[in-house]
């Protein structure tokens, strides 16, 4: 009897504990520090991603205008940094120092529309892969070249109304895109990933304005991009 009632004690401990861990897991959200402060409308950007992530449940955005949060250990506090809109230079190395030191350790880094910032660095721009170095605009067709990818595992090719960025790619960095601007002879890669040391980076040079940014295509774009970048399972936002 002592023993029946032992081991029932003691299946039942360790169910509660599997289960506790279960939701402490799933309850963990992955902290993005969405830095802005540049050109482009980056509160309107915040306004409108930020509610598509909260819908997700798996995300917690912290918005910033201060360079300062991207020094060590500021910046050790979250998962993923992400870069919205143009312009901008490093005040401080620590500044800059710190957001390759985060990357390189193991963070994740997303760009959107923010290959026409931090032009004096180096290291921005081995970290985003691509320099800003004119566009067009208008309606086009993005087309998927990388279907196994997880960030666009799911996807598939779509229109969107936008700017249509051209890059010049870092000496060290090998473009792997994930879809390129199919419109005449604009051609080139309009999102890429690059495995960085120990950390991940996603980079899509749409995004220009609200008019992207409410594109279910984008949304779904920039959600998946922003797990990967965290070492999690892309999902799609909701679309409730």
């Amino acid at each position: 009897m002592f023993h029946r009632t032992f081991y029932r004690m003691f299946g039942l401990a360790v169910l509660a504990l599997t289960v506790f861990a279960s939701q402490g897991v799933t309850a963990e959200k992955t902290k993005v520090l969405l830095m802005g402060g540049r050109g482009h409308d980056w509160k309107g950007f915040h306004e409108v991603i930020s509610k598509v992530l909260d819908k997700t449940g798996d995300f917690e955005v912290t918005l910033s205008a201060e360079l300062n949060d991207l020094k060590a250990p500021n910046i050790g506090k979250y998962d993923v940094v992400l870069f919205y809109g143009s312009g901008g230079n490093f005040a401080d190395e620590a500044q800059e120092t710190g957001l390759g030191q985060f990357v390189a350790g193991g963070g994740g880094l997303v760009g959107v529309h923010a290959t026409d910032a931090f032009k004096q660095s180096d290291v921005y721009w081995r970290l985003l892969g691509g320099r800003f170095i004119g566009h067009g605009g208008g309606k086009f067709t993005i087309r998927i070249d990388d279907k196994k990818h997880p960030i666009t595992a799911t996807m598939k090719d779509f229109e969107i109304q936008d700017e249509t960025y051209r890059d010049k790619y870092h000496p060290d960095f090998k473009l792997h895109s994930l879809g390129h601007i199919d419109r005449g002879a604009e051609q080139q890669s309009m999102l890429w990933m690059q495995e960085y040391e120990k950390g991940r980076v996603f980079n899509t040079t749409l995004g220009h304005g609200r008019e992207a940014w409410t594109n279910p295509a984008l949304q779904q774009l920039v959600t998946r991009g922003l797990y990967w970048a965290a070492d999690r399972e892309p999902k799609d936002p909701p679309t409730e």
